[in-house]
């Protein structure tokens, strides 16, 4: 073996690694002065119509613009949610816990495991007085520490200076139980998330086991973790698992488990392009799942019922003088954007508000049409109106945002470009600016 090899490589790692660490600092420094010039005093006028002060952090944290995290969202194109998670452990970093806020800033722990840490405490609601006696306590001994025996002293640690607060939480934490379905890496399959009392978890468990067990004895072939996957299908229908527990001891009915008459109802939308149709391959879109092979939708809707709606062309000029948006313009929009059309957002457009991107004007006609809707959540539509953010759609589905701070973004069906990023694409930005003023609406 070479002995000098990975020298270099390792200097050249090490300066990389430096370099990120410098970064990550100067960026929450940024961030916490970002929040310090927005942030709402006693003499601030709070206008109830307009925009409105926010507490984004924990006790002891200051009021902020309620808009600020639009304007992070944005630069660092990342969800509207996220920018306000990031800012908030910032600010409770740097007002709740002081020393956590120097060893992070000054390179001695990672800023993304203080910001971590501050989100953790954060749960617990704990005073700014009962969260800098934290801080005193466990910051010494964080930069020698592995990051599990960190979090568990921090929790060892909240336990002893607000046991009251950990009961809380644990209260809190009944009180939001769920189930979700979640996307995985491949379309055809998702990922189903829960939180639910240890009993039934414990009971549920057990019972997909026991009919993973009977698909097997029935002559499933497949490993006992996709029989596993299967029994949660089979239980999404509690008559059909009730039958397959019945005929599995012998108990006969006139109806047989793998009746499709059993089958939920649910509506799922499928998108399908014409060649796709004729072909027989090519890919298929489906609302909340992806994209996937046009072959593979046996394996989502081969055994269910299915409904076909009419062909929508969602850059058609349909158009109505009325403020009220009629559900064929709505469809048009929403097959159209997809996504909210905000910067980076992925927020899906069916569950989000059409706004006019022109202001509706009593007396106008034809006002209402898609080349002049976009989704938008409720928080973006109010920035739209209230917080200094401009937007302009010189075309269907192709907008155009300012931001208060003068930060250009352009976004479309192709996704978001920040224009002005790279002094050298200022050609292109502008090129591409007045491209969508000039051109014509697609077919």
């Amino acid at each position: 073996m070479n002995e000098s090899i990975g020298s270099g490589e390792t200097t050249r790692l090490r300066r990389a690694i430096d370099a990120r660490a410098r970064a990550e600092i100067e960026e929450v420094e940024a961030i916490a002065e970002l929040a310090e010039r927005h942030e709402w005093t006693a003499e601030t006028t709070v206008d109830v119509i307009g925009t409105r002060p926010v507490r984004l952090g924990a006790d002891g944290t200051a009021l902020v613009d309620e808009f600020l995290p639009l304007e992070v969202a944005a630069l660092k194109g990342i969800s509207v949610g996220a920018a306000t998670w990031l800012i908030r452990d910032v600010v409770n970093l740097k007002a709740r816990h002081p020393l956590l806020w120097f060893q992070a800033t000054k390179g001695l722990i990672p800023v993304f495991r203080a910001c971590q840490l501050a989100a953790e405490v954060a749960r617990f609601n704990l005073t700014l007085e009962q969260a800098q006696q934290l801080d005193a306590e466990l910051a010494p001994k964080v930069p020698g520490l592995p990051w599990r025996r960190v979090l568990q002293l921090a929790r060892g640690l909240v336990t002893d200076i607000a046991a009251g607060a950990v009961e809380a939480l644990a209260t809190e934490a009944r009180a939001a139980r769920f189930v979700r379905k979640l996307p995985t890496d491949d379309p055809s399959v998702a990922y189903l998330s829960a939180r639910v009392d240890t009993a039934d978890a414990i009971f549920f468990d057990a019972m997909v086991d026991r009919i993973a067990d009977i698909l097997g004895e029935r002559g499933d072939a497949d490993t006992k973790d996709v029989r596993r996957a299967k029994a949660v299908g089979v239980l999404a229908t509690p008559a059909r698992a009730h039958l397959l527990l019945d005929e599995a001891v012998g108990i006969e009915s006139s109806v047989r488990a793998d009746d499709p008459r059993l089958l939920p109802e649910t509506t799922v939308y499928v998108h399908v392009a014409e060649e796709t149709l004729l072909t027989g391959h090519g890919p298929a879109r489906v609302e909340d799942v992806g994209a996937l092979a046009a072959t593979m939708l046996a394996h989502l809707v081969g055994h269910t019922r299915i409904r076909i709606t009419p062909v929508i062309r969602p850059y058609a000029d349909v158009a109505v003088d009325s403020y009220e948006i009629p559900e064929r313009i709505r469809r048009q929009v929403v097959l159209r954007d997809t996504v909210e059309v905000f910067p980076y957002s992925a927020r899906s457009a069916r569950r989000q508000d059409l706004d006019h991107t022109a202001p509706y004007r009593q007396g106008g006609t034809k006002q209402t049409r898609a080349a002049n809707l976009g989704p938008l959540s409720r928080k973006v539509h109010r920035a739209k109106t209230h917080g200094g953010w401009r937007l302009d759609q010189p075309r269907p589905g192709v907008f155009r945002w300012t931001s208060p701070a003068g930060e250009r973004y352009r976004v479309s069906p192709s996704g978001t470009v920040r224009l002005g990023r790279n002094p050298r694409h200022r050609a292109f930005d502008e090129a591409l600016w007045q491209h969508d003023r000039e051109s014509s609406p697609p077919d």
